[in-house]
């Protein structure tokens, strides 16, 4: 079970038994949440998502949550070649 600890924007942060869970209001919960460990991750994403910036992780699940709690298709595309960068 999760309970709401914070509305911030669009976005909602959940607190649950392993962790945190952010989740966008714009966009549905299975495909809009993301599960961090970290509440102040969890505000990072938030803030970075919100201003359209790059992360200076090149953390793979931090990349990843990223683009789940986006919904900016420009954004989107602007992490998921950051993603292929790392890859490589």
């Amino acid at each position: 079970m999760s309970k709401q600890i914070c509305q911030y924007h669009d976005f909602k942060v959940y607190r649950a038994s392993y962790g945190y869970i952010v989740h966008n209001t714009h966009k549905g919960f299975a495909e809009g949440h993301t599960h961090v460990e970290n509440y102040n991750t969890c505000m990072v994403l938030i803030k970075l998502v919100e201003r359209k910036q790059l992360p200076k992780s090149k953390s793979k699940h931090f990349i990843e949550s990223l683009i789940r709690i986006s919904d900016d298709r420009k954004y989107i595309n602007m992490i998921s070649d950051l993603m292929v960068k790392v890859a490589r």
